[in-house]
């Protein structure tokens, strides 16, 4: 099996942006099986900024996703499988928070999100990997895998920036208090 994919907590992964800088700390996915849907909302997004350069990065790749627009929106190429894909933001207090549904045809098209489908037994599974920090109440954590039942909804979520070292962690920054800043220089 794979791994969850990165695509999950970089923001700008879901759209193609290369080199992505804005990422999420807490990320919830929801999968409903019977509707062939995943719901993925970001919550925490933020930055780090090494160098100049990064900052410049940082408020390009924002402009891009803040002008998406309904229909003129360019997806991953790990999407491809997915007929309908939405996104939105969500404003909550002073941040927006990223809110993706995506429909797949086929229980199979999930691999390319890390996430297996075992059709004998009607379960989904994914990658144990602690680093990610995976949480959820409707899995069962099995050897290295989290198994969920694939005859109803289940949700887990990931923060695998909670763990950042040290260093990292003194230049993150909120998203929002970041783009702020930037606009105003």
């Amino acid at each position: 099996m794979e791994r969850i994919k990165i695509i999950f907590y970089v923001l700008t992964s879901f759209f193609g942006i290369e080199d992505g800088r804005i990422a999420a700390d807490k990320t919830i996915i929801t999968i409903y099986p019977e509707n062939k849907e995943i719901e993925i909302i970001q919550e925490g997004l933020f930055s780090i900024m090494q160098t100049e350069k990064d900052s410049v990065l940082i408020l390009q790749q924002w402009n891009k996703l803040s002008e998406l627009k309904e229909g003129h929106t360019h997806w991953s190429k790990e999407l491809d499988s997915f007929p309908v894909k939405n996104f939105d933001f969500t404003p909550i207090k002073n941040t927006v928070q990223p809110h993706l549904i995506l429909k797949y045809s086929k229980e199979k098209d999930l691999r390319n999100l890390g996430i297996w489908y075992n059709e004998k037994k009607n379960q989904f599974s994914v990658n144990h990997i602690p680093q990610h920090n995976v949480k959820t109440s409707d899995g069962n954590l099995e050897g290295n895998y989290w198994i969920f039942n694939g005859e109803r909804k289940f949700s887990f979520t990931i923060e695998p920036f909670l763990e950042m070292p040290e260093s990292y962690r003194k230049l993150k920054r909120p998203l929002e208090e970041y783009i702020s800043t930037l606009k105003k220089e």
